[in-house]
């Protein structure tokens, strides 16, 4: 059941992919305009593009809660774990294809051209399936109106105080010990399994909390 689910998502949000592609390209033609054209700036201006890519579904079920698409969908004979599980898969393949254009831009920095360019693709797309399932949750368990309290100033204050602690706790860790760590034969399957496990408990995490907030929706 998932599957029809997958397409039927996909197709809906095909709109706002197209609207997001154009948006990065006229974004990386500005910059290229403007005279910003270092490799760091267009990856820069592509990082941000990405966060826009990132907030597709989850934009997308707070439209579909205001215009009670949600509920009826809700009211289907299908489980909410189908429903949370087509979001989920709709997210992973969104992002694809712009984790694959940072990895390819990332080869041109040269504070990153010696790391695997496959390497690069696979930690933008763990990163932005883990922010994606974060906000693919959050849309899914409150209202948008109610998004712009608690929740966001709590998702805000993490984000500002937990790269703090981390460096506060590890001081030795620096940008240039990072890369060199990167440039290491042993990095990738390391930076790998670390990153599988940070992505797996947060998706897993955000997924059993849209199955669960779905689940009542649909009683």
């Amino acid at each position: 059941m998932i599957r029809p689910l997958l397409l039927l998502e996909l197709r809906r949000q095909r709109a706002a992919v197209l609207r997001m592609v154009m948006l990065t390209v006229v974004v990386e033609a500005v910059f290229f305009a403007a005279g910003k054209r270092s490799p760091d700036n267009l990856l820069a201006s592509l990082l941000g593009c990405c966060i826009g890519v990132v907030l597709i579904i989850p934009m997308g079920i707070s439209r579909d809660k205001m215009e009670g698409t949600l509920d009826f969908i809700c009211g289907l004979p299908v489980e909410a774990r189908d429903i949370a599980a087509s979001r989920f898969a709709a997210l992973a393949v969104l992002t694809i294809p712009w984790a694959v254009a940072v990895g390819a831009l990332a080869t041109r920095v040269p504070q990153s051209a010696a790391l695997s360019p496959a390497g690069v693709v696979v930690l933008a797309w763990l990163t932005m399936l883990s922010l994606g399932s974060i906000a693919t949750a959050l849309f899914i368990c409150f209202d948008l109106e109610t998004l712009l309290g608690a929740p966001v100033v709590g998702l805000i204050i993490a984000v500002v105080l937990i790269p703090r602690i981390a460096r506060a706790l590890l001081p030795q860790v620096t940008a240039e010990l990072l890369l060199r760590f990167l440039s290491g034969p042993s990095a990738p399957l390391i930076l790998a399994a670390v990153l599988l496990l940070v992505a797996g408990g947060v998706t897993t995490a955000a997924f059993a909390l849209s199955v669960r907030a779905l689940g009542s929706v649909s009683r």
